[in-house]
């Protein structure tokens, strides 16, 4: 049972030109109404590259009836073409034992993705992508808030992304713009759906707040996914007095 990996999406990187401060975001997983998980998502940055990782296990009633934990993380840079994978990684865990172990480094520059042997992971297959950067499933929408912040007047945006099995096209188009409730304050979001595929997906993301997804809604085989950010830390990035900002979302607002 893979209740993580069915909503992926990824916060916001910046361009070269622009700053991309250390953050820690929590995150809520619902299926058709049922709180059924809780994640921690944290970024950093050493020199050129940037590392993000994501930590999810099951949470209240749903915790009880299976033990499950993702682990997941991704390594990438920033070039003037946007968001570049290098690394990722992802471990999955049900009940005490290892389900899921698997990894691959990525080299768009020779449009080639290699995995990394594991336990589970036992042979080499490697996969050639087009030309231009490729991202992973943690990244996919780091690189669409890169892109919605830098690119304001473009529609359709189109990413190659390596999920371990394939290399697989995803296109998105800015829809609308609307405002939600944040701390009693309306805060305009942005509104993303996925149109290449029957997977209906929608995101909305906070230009307020670097671009993060506030929200991420998928329908599948008749349930509703929902992915919602509920807290949200962020550094100032000085050096000699690091603060940071606190952001407290209502979890019943509505989109």
């Amino acid at each position: 049972m893979r209740l993580f990996t069915l909503i992926t999406f990824s916060i916001l990187i910046n361009s070269v030109a622009y700053a991309l401060k250390a953050h820690t975001a929590n995150y809520q997983l619902s299926i058709n109404g049922f709180k059924i998980a809780e994640e921690v998502r944290t970024l950093h940055k050493l020199d050129k590259h940037y590392f993000y990782t994501a930590n999810a296990r099951t949470s209240g009633l749903a915790a009880f009836i299976k033990d499950y934990s993702i682990a997941a993380s991704s390594t990438f840079s920033i070039s003037h073409q946007g968001v570049d994978a290098i690394h990722y990684q992802i471990i999955e865990q049900e009940d005490g034992e290892l389900v899921k172990n698997y990894a691959f480094d990525i080299y768009s520059k020779n449009h080639t993705i290699v995995p990394i042997l594991t336990k589970i992971q036992t042979k080499i297959k490697t996969w050639q992508s087009k030309g231009g950067n490729i991202v992973d499933p943690l990244s996919l929408f780091l690189a669409l808030s890169n892109d919605l912040e830098h690119n304001p007047n473009q529609s359709i945006f189109t990413y190659q992304v390596a999920n371990g099995e394939s290399i697989e096209q995803h296109q998105y188009k800015r829809v609308n713009e609307r405002l939600i409730k944040i701390n009693n304050q309306s805060v305009k979001v942005i509104k993303i759906s996925r149109i290449n595929t029957s997977n209906n997906i929608k995101a909305y993301f906070l230009p307020k707040y670097g671009y993060l997804p506030a929200l991420i809604e998928r329908n599948k085989n008749g349930k509703n996914y929902t992915y919602k950010l509920t807290n949200l830390q962020i550094e100032n990035g000085a050096k000699d007095k690091p603060t940071s900002k606190l952001l407290n979302i209502d979890p019943y607002t509505s989109l």
